[in-house]
């Protein structure tokens, strides 16, 4: 663990560096004072700025994250999302999940769920796990694209085994009621309400609870350790894109 003596050193060998002109070292600095006791947000957004404008990419996703949530000045929703697109042209999946869901929501930019759909999808299949569940969502309530109920179920179930808490919930409520298509399976289900649980999701509570009563104390041994380790693997078929 990082002394905070090593720490503040740190900082002060990165501010060296930004003063040379360093935009890479900005972003580090943004990054250490964002999140890292004793945080700084003031100080964080305005390293974070230099970096964006110098061109880094994953400078402008983190400086489109402060000014949407408003850390280190006054929330903006129109620069974060003229940010998040800088970014998205450059390829950050975090930075299109970000700005679809703005697109979905009209937060900073008139709304567009169609161009929502497609972004979501974009950073879900370059690997952002948070668009993979948004994906999911639309594609299960039918908004912004054609309903489809077994496609989002395959995404729910790619988020959750990246460790999606949310993710991981709708897809065991899906297996213990039979919904979205899904078989009712409360075998299969159990797994994935109790990693749910397991990474802070508490609305899956009361239903993993009675997984565990239900199934999995009820099972023979050897049962309950397959359905235990289920959602630890990827599915074995990848979701449709």
């Amino acid at each position: 663990m990082t002394s905070r003596a090593e720490l503040l050193a740190r900082r002060a060998i990165l501010r060296t560096r930004v003063r040379g002109g360093d935009a890479r070292a900005a972003l580090a600095l943004a990054r250490t004072l964002d999140r890292d006791p004793p945080r700084d947000h003031a100080a964080a957004r305005r390293a974070c700025e230099l970096a964006a404008e110098a061109g880094v990419a994953d400078a402008m996703t983190l400086l489109g994250e402060m000014l949407r949530d408003g850390r280190g000045g006054r929330r903006d929703l129109s620069r974060a999302v003229r940010w998040f697109a800088e970014a998205a042209k450059r390829g950050r999946p975090d930075a299109m999940a970000s700005l679809a869901a703005a697109l979905q929501h009209g937060e900073g930019a008139p709304r567009d769920r169609p161009a929502a759909v497609r972004l979501f999808r974009r950073a879900a299949v370059a690997g952002a796990v948070s668009a993979m569940h948004d994906l999911a969502l639309c594609l299960r309530q039918g908004a912004g694209v054609e309903r489809d109920d077994a496609a989002a179920l395959r995404w729910l179930r790619r988020a959750a085994t990246r460790g999606h808490a949310g993710a991981a919930y709708l897809v065991g409520q899906a297996y213990w009621w039979g919904r979205m298509g899904a078989p009712r399976d409360r075998a299969r289900a159990a797994p994935f309400l109790l990693a749910a649980v397991r990474k802070g999701e508490a609305r899956a509570a009361e239903l993993a609870e009675r997984a565990r009563r239900e199934v999995l104390e009820a099972a023979p041994r050897k049962t309950g350790a397959r359905a235990r380790t289920e959602p630890r693997g990827r599915s074995a078929a990848a979701p449709r894109r």
